[in-house]
């Protein structure tokens, strides 16, 4: 599975008329187990399948640490679009109610897609404490390199992108796919299974408009 696909197409100018080539942006589905089970499809943009599926279990209140995990990986060596992941006993006991809710399609355009009720687009959110204030300049700087980090954009022109920065500013992860919502799932799966989450100070994520 390629990250990034050759294109043919047409280019037409009035009367003019040329073939050219646009690399474009990989998409495809990701299955994610829970289990054994299947729990959820996403569109995604193939890599960093592992990050992914466990920034995605996070964000779904599927697991709260590391810890939680028995394993994650794939299904199968050669299949990197199947991921599963089993849990520790004690934690299967605790999110029954989340685990009946399995099998929805999302969709690259929303991370909501797929929610059956109102009530599951609440999650245990605890409030942020405010122990690391930031410059809003050397934010906006944050948010102005995005675009120097992002190797997939500057090849198709079509990726959207998380950074996540320490208190200090520092870039702790980034992550690039088709949907934004994919790209924080790798970058907070990236910095979650490795024990760096609590660094996290800052999120800088691309928009739907953006200028090239």
């Amino acid at each position: 599975m390629d990250k990034v696909l050759k294109h043919k197409f047409i280019h037409w100018d009035k009367s003019v008329k040329k073939s050219a080539r646009q690399d474009l942006l990989g998409e495809e589905p990701l299955s994610i187990r829970v289990e054994g089970d299947p729990y959820a499809v996403v569109m995604r943009t193939p890599g960093d399948e592992i990050a992914h599926v466990a920034g995605f279990c996070l964000t779904e209140g599927i697991i709260d640490t590391p810890d939680d995990l028995t394993s994650i990986g794939f299904c199968e060596d050669d299949d990197t679009n199947v991921v599963t992941i089993t849990l520790t006993p004690s934690r299967r006991g605790q999110i029954t109610d989340i685990l009946d809710r399995r099998g929805f399609i999302s969709q690259t355009s929303c991370g909501l897609c797929g929610k059956e009720l109102v009530k599951d687009l609440y999650q245990m959110i605890k409030p942020v404490e405010a122990n690391y204030p930031i410059e809003m300049n050397k934010a906006l700087t944050c948010l102005e390199a995005l675009p120097n980090i992002q190797p997939l954009r500057k090849q198709t022109l079509a990726s959207h992108a998380a950074a996540i920065y320490g208190s200090d500013l520092e870039l702790l992860t980034v992550a690039e796919d088709v949907g934004r919502h994919n790209a924080l799932d790798k970058a907070i799966g990236n910095i979650f299974l490795d024990g760096r989450l609590s660094k996290a100070a800052l999120l800088v994520l691309s928009s739907r408009m953006d200028l090239l």
